[in-house]
């Protein structure tokens, strides 16, 4: 762990937090369905992006990597060309590298990423939009995208320690069933 502020301590430990994942996995969700109910979207989304933005400044991305090695961005063929023209590459080839994935997007065949070298982006100014936009903590509309949110609980230190602040500025009680009869897997 790593931080000043000893009431919010910063976890980066990769181990830790991909080891949290699964036994919080539940709560998360519980948690999710509590915020939906009980807290105004923009009070969340305010929060939110406060917290990011904190949590962001405590943490270099470039001595993580994790998300490049464990998630596979979406790319439409905007990104494609924008990728092709940083490598000076044609679009084929960069796609060489694709599988088709829904909305007619691509993503790379394998993990980690193949652009990723010593946790650096070697297409950081041609990145994908998705990449660009990761965690996506910085949207409006935090709600709606807290699936993706809960999916990276375990990959990103960002998204681990904002999700579980989160938790702090609006405390609930996880004995209290706020999904209801549903199985958070058979939402989606």
């Amino acid at each position: 762990m790593t931080s000043s502020d000893n009431e919010h301590p910063t976890e980066i430990r990769l181990e830790v937090i991909a080891a949290s994942a699964e036994p919080t996995w539940a709560d998360n969700w519980n948690f999710r369905s509590y915020l939906f109910q009980n807290v105004p979207s923009e009070l969340v989304d305010q929060t939110v992006h406060t917290l990011n933005k904190e949590i962001s400044s405590k943490i270099d991305c470039t001595k993580c990597g994790h998300c490049c090695r464990e998630i596979q961005p979406f790319m439409d063929a905007s990104d494609i060309a924008q990728m092709a023209d940083g490598l000076k590459e044609t679009p084929e080839k960069v796609l060489a590298q694709t599988k088709p994935e829904d909305h007619n997007c691509v993503s790379f065949l394998k993990k980690p990423c193949p652009m990723l070298k010593d946790n650096k982006c070697t297409v950081y100014q041609f990145r994908p939009r998705d990449c660009r936009e990761y965690p996506h903590l910085d949207k409006p509309d935090f709600l709606a995208g807290s699936v993706g949110t809960i999916e990276n609980y375990g990959t990103c230190p960002i998204v681990f320690n904002v999700y579980n602040r989160l938790k702090t500025a609006f405390p609930y009680d996880p004995n209290i069933d706020y999904i209801g009869d549903s199985n958070p897997e058979d939402m989606f």
